[in-house]
């Protein structure tokens, strides 16, 4: 029998508890007493440990009272806001796993049970009024707010999530960063499934069956809350596009920016037709590389996790890794891919002299950089750094076609060919032909 590990459980006290629930709340008396009942009997039937925060956000009604009684923790917010209140509440979960739901009833505990037994399927489970199964019983202007709420924000942060502004949702506890989200209000809920993305999580919806609210009235307004949205939504926009986002190379490809999706596809390209899809390959520096994906022995490595949490969706193994120290064996490799590492990297000889010895004896080595002495790169690059979602690593080396060629040549790499995308990335492969 499991024990209880604080005093509002019935299960054992153990160092972390299985479920953290944060419940925000104000002047929900007569709808936080049944709702935490419910919520209890689900936790009871699972045999789970658990706690339950209740946050309010400053009650003029026996809303805390009321929590207080049927067990929960409750402190008052010192942030206004609902964003204000999950904030508070996730600095004090101590659950493996997090729920979040509203305390208007609206939200069923019932669901609760069917989110807990997928909760190893995914990151983030939320509980979607909009997914086949789900609906809504909100009046039909709010169903209809919500609609457009999610449409824009999910077309243009590409979220492949159709209910953002659910707040009914479970957590792993390492997705949450609280320190990092800023809106006081409602938009937080976007911010919060924007950075679990960037992060690399894993995000799901389960369907739900939205009821109406039962004591009192709704705490949201679109009106009040428009403007803090649309900030909201720049900000993210930027976020969700950054080539700091995990997914951002899979997200380049399939860009609905033309230029940017030739380009990657052209890269992409050229790089595949210097490489046998059937030979084990170092993909060094892969981000959530297309390449890695397409061979079916490849080896990313890379020391970005959120990129490698992200790639490992995808069956590849992946390896984090300093690219000036890589744990291969000496000719592990019959070919390798490097693409726009060599730009970013400390030491360019530490990664080439790393190259030479884990590329077998006349393998293959396909390296993609821009030709910074090529007029279309200087005219390229500059528009490519007026973009607002530049926020990778700073250029620290600069290649023309001949400085490649002769780096590697330093490194007993002998050039075979060479392509260029828009006459301003270089693609060039090489041959190993001599060992240390």
């Amino acid at each position: 029998m499991t024990m209880c590990a604080s005093s509002n459980q019935p299960y054992a006290n153990v160092e972390m508890l299985d479920l953290s629930v944060v419940l925000p709340a104000l002047n929900e008396a007569g709808n936080v007493d049944p709702l935490l009942a419910g919520l209890k009997s689900e936790f009871e039937t699972l045999k789970i440990s658990y706690e339950i925060i209740v946050v309010d956000g400053g009650s003029r009604d026996a809303t805390a009272e009321e929590a207080r009684s049927a067990g929960a923790d409750v402190f008052v917010q010192k942030r206004p806001g609902y964003g204000g209140a999950l904030r508070e509440g996730f600095a004090r979960v101590r659950g493996r796993y997090v729920l979040t739901l509203d305390a208007d009833l609206s939200h069923p505990p019932s669901i609760f049970s069917s989110l807990w037994r997928e909760r190893e399927t995914a990151d983030v489970l939320v509980a979607s009024r909009t997914v086949s199964g789900g609906s809504s019983a909100a009046p039909i202007h709010r169903r209809f707010l919500s609609l457009v709420l999610n449409g824009i924000f999910g077309g243009l942060l590409r979220l492949p999530v159709s209910d953002s502004s659910s707040g009914y949702r479970l957590y792993r506890r390492e997705v949450l960063r609280p320190d990092t989200y800023y809106p006081d209000n409602f938009d937080i809920l976007q911010e919060i499934l924007v950075k679990a993305f960037s992060d690399g999580y894993l995000v799901r919806e389960l369907p739900l069956k939205y009821e109406n609210r039962g004591a009192g009235a709704s705490h949201a307004s679109a009106i009040r809350f428009g403007p803090g949205y649309l900030a909201t939504l720049y900000r993210l926009w930027k976020i969700r596009h950054s080539t700091n986002s995990a997914d951002y190379e899979s997200n380049a490809f399939d860009s609905r920016h033309l230029l940017q999706r030739y380009w990657q596809r052209k890269r992409f390209a050229l790089i595949l037709e210097n490489l046998q899809r059937e030979l084990p390959t170092l993909d060094l520096g892969s981000g959530t590389s297309k390449i890695s994906q397409a061979l079916e022995h490849a080896f990313p490595v890379d020391l970005e996790l959120p990129k490698l949490r992200y790639l490992s969706r995808k069956h590849k193994p992946v390896v984090c890794a300093t690219a000036a120290h890589l744990p291969f064996a000496n000719g592990s490799f019959e070919q390798a891919v490097v693409s726009q590492l060599l730009p970013v990297v400390e030491s360019v000889d530490q990664v080439m002299s790393e190259l030479r010895r884990v590329v077998a004896l006349n393998g293959r080595l396909v390296v993609a950089v821009p030709d910074s002495k090529r007029l279309g790169w200087k005219l390229f690059g500059f528009l490519y750094s007026l973009l607002p979602n530049v926020t990778g690593n700073a250029e620290r080396n600069r290649f023309s076609r001949r400085d490649l060629c002769d780096l590697a040549a330093n490194y007993g790499f002998r050039t075979v060919h060479h392509s260029y995308v828009l006459g301003s990335e270089l693609v060039a492969s090489f041959t190993l032909i001599e060992k240390e």
